[in-house]
């Protein structure tokens, strides 16, 4: 990775396929909190088995959203998608595989990174510009450990990792629980 230097839209691509070589095969239990506005946050467990192409996403107050077999399971009912595609339901899912993001300036998307830092002790903090408003950032903070997003900024939104575990591939995990929030989330880089 090409850090601390101005990059350009052409590296997006290369740079979303070094972030993916982090990530470790298996299955991931991600625990989260998505925050929509100073006052509206909601917290989630993501079950994420990539090899396998299957996730399960438990949201506080909100239905559970899942996409097996081919199949996207929401509140809207059932569909046929791509694994790929069904991550668009939303970042909560997507800290997982970063890559899919629509930020690495592929096609028609709106964002491209144009810097990568060291942030903390493993983390690589990566800042992407829109192509039509280049005062217009967002920001991705992925851990080099298992290259997954620990911290997501866009549009006055984020969404914030607290914690990722390996799971066994058959392992049945308890009903999402979730602890009120009682502070602010510290970061661990």
């Amino acid at each position: 990775m090409r850090f601390d230097e101005v990059l350009t839209r052409a590296d997006g691509p290369a740079v979303a396929q070094e972030l993916a070589a982090l990530r470790r095969p298996g299955r991931m239990v991600i625990d989260g909190v998505h925050q929509e506005s100073p006052r509206e946050h909601w917290q989630f467990r993501l079950d994420i088995d990539e090899a396998r192409q299957r996730w399960t996403l438990d949201r506080s107050e909100q239905p559970t959203v899942s996409y097996r077999d081919g199949v996207l399971h929401d509140e809207d009912g059932q569909f046929e998608d791509s694994f790929e595609h069904s991550t668009v339901a939303g970042t909560a899912v997507r800290v997982a595989v970063p890559e899919l993001m629509l930020r690495w300036g592929r096609g028609p998307e709106s964002f491209h990174p144009v810097l990568i830092q060291h942030v903390g002790q493993y983390s690589v903090l990566v800042t992407f510009e829109h192509r039509e408003d280049p005062a217009v950032r967002t920001t991705l903070v992925v851990d080099e450990r298992d290259g997954v997003a620990r911290r997501s900024l866009e549009y006055g939104e984020a969404t914030i990792v607290t914690g990722v575990r390996t799971a066994e591939p058959d392992e049945v995990l308890p009903q999402a629980s979730f602890e009120p929030l009682t502070d602010w989330i510290r970061p661990d880089y």
